[in-house]
């Protein structure tokens, strides 16, 4: 559906895109992650037509686009700050998206509002409403128009927790309901979970894996994409066994040794060892644990981490990070200096080639 291929973008000296290859497919909505200054909003900029690519070529629906204008490619775009016109009442905005296009259709105005769940908001100032609410006009302008695809650049980022959780749900619904290709933009790993049927993670202008959710979370590819998503205990190692029947393979790293999943791999081949903090049970004592994996440390420091606690403990040596609740912490009574053990499953530790 939108496709770009090998598209590069400067400004000065500054190479913001390299070579990008991104491939959204009809219907879906595909998730831009990564850090700031990675090329995100320039690639929606550029997908859009309100940059001009210095090289590659950009397609939707298997048609080239570089040389049509932005206002005839058939696009939706909801910017980071709404751009309502405050002048305009709410009926006002969304109608400006098709009389842009040369088409006056008060029905059609009716009917996205009602789709954002706007209905009876038609004669307000934009500018009075919630941020959350203001982001639906945004967009119910951006639909109205019964875009080939919609664009997204953070559309969320301002708005508080609370209207941010309640929105999110509510765009996926909308996204499915109306069944048109998207591509958001997000910093928001949360967000990228919930909203994107894919997930392509940019790297320095350049997109560093793309796959379904579960895949870029739980299971990446380099240890780039495993550092961004939170695997915060990533261990340099080798295979020093294998065992297909058991289906587990041993790793050692420096100062310990980890049992995973069995992979196809030869003993001496080097690999990173990574385990998500919230993947680990911390405990008192060695109580006894069918997981094959159970390390002994001390505790460093706890902190908060969101509404979890970040315990980190040294392992002979290695540091690493364990997610409890705040409960967890009160009732074990931990602190730093105490000796803990730690336990997971094979399945827990990911490994990267």
């Amino acid at each position: 559906m939108i496709c770009l291929d090998e598209v590069c973008k400067s400004f000065g000296e500054n190479d913001v895109l390299r070579s990008l290859n991104l491939d959204a497919k009809h219907g879906e909505m595909l998730v831009l992650l990564g850090p700031s200054g990675c090329g995100k909003t320039t690639t929606l900029s550029i997908i859009a037509g309100l940059e001009k690519e210095d090289r590659g070529d950009i397609y939707v629906d298997g048609a080239r686009i570089n040389n049509v204008p932005p206002e005839k490619r058939d696009i939706g775009f909801v910017f980071q700050n709404y751009a309502l016109f405050p002048h305009l009442s709410v009926f006002e905005n969304v109608r400006f998206g098709l009389k842009a296009r040369g088409i006056d259709d008060k029905k059609r105005v009716k009917e996205a509002l009602e789709t954002v769940g706007l209905d009876g908001l038609d004669n307000m100032n934009p500018m009075k409403l919630s941020g959350g609410e203001q982001q639906r006009v945004a967009l119910a302008r951006a639909i109205v128009t019964d875009p080939r695809c919609i664009l997204m650049d953070e559309p969320l980022s301002s708005l508080d927790a609370i209207a941010r959780e309640r929105l999110r749900y509510e765009m996926k619904r909308l996204q499915k309901e109306i069944g048109v290709t998207s591509i958001y933009v997000t910093h928001d790993q949360v967000e990228a979970m919930i909203l994107g049927d894919q997930v392509a993670v940019l790297n320095k202008g350049t997109v560093e894996e793309v796959g379904i959710p579960e895949k870029i979370f739980y299971k990446p590819e380099s240890e780039f994409v495993a550092r961004f998503v939170g695997m915060k205990n990533i261990f340099d190692g080798k295979v020093v066994s294998l065992d297909r029947d058991e289906g587990v393979m041993g790793v050692s790293t420096e100062n310990f040794d980890l049992t995973a999943v069995f992979m196809p791999l030869g003993e001496g081949d080097r690999v990173k060892a990574c385990i998500r903090p919230e993947e680990i049970i911390l405990m008192r004592s060695n109580q006894g644990t069918s997981a094959r994996n159970l390390i002994s440390g001390k505790i460093i420091n706890i902190f908060p981490n969101g509404h979890l606690m970040r315990v980190l403990v040294d392992v002979h040596g290695d540091e690493m990070s364990v997610d409890v609740t705040r409960l967890a912490v009160h009732n074990l009574k931990l602190k730093s200096g105490d000796d803990v053990h730690l336990t997971f499953k094979a399945c827990s530790v990911h490994v990267i080639l």
